[in-house]
């Protein structure tokens, strides 16, 4: 492994043990916002980040809309704010309000994975 490779190794590493909320990939979430539907496969009780957002917004643009597990049909209401977004159009965002109870799953889901 070249020394290159090494130091952005550790830089995820590092990175990926700073973030407050654990990371989880299953099950999947289903974000729906400005008639866009989206199956969330990287997402945590702090955020989630979505691939081919529709949106260009600003980070620090509001989102709102519904989200839920992608195999239900109950959706709850959300508000997220955008804090990165890349030219891919990969977009993270940051849940602001959302239903106390799927909070709590996504807490729970995440934490025992």
């Amino acid at each position: 492994m070249s020394s290159e490779t090494a130091v952005l190794s550790w830089a995820r590493r590092l990175q990926e043990e700073r973030r407050l909320h654990i990371r989880a990939n299953q099950p999947w979430l289903r974000v729906e916002t400005e008639g866009f539907a989206y199956i969330v496969r990287d997402w945590s009780v702090g955020g989630a980040a979505i691939d081919h957002f529709h949106s260009g917004g600003a980070v620090g643009s509001l989102v709102t809309g519904f989200v839920g597990w992608s195999g239900t049909e109950t959706l709850s209401p959300f508000q997220a704010d955008i804090v990165r977004q890349d030219e891919d159009s990969r977009t993270a965002l940051r849940w602001l309000n959302m239903d106390p109870e799927l909070q709590r799953e996504l807490d729970q889901i995440a934490r025992h994975r």
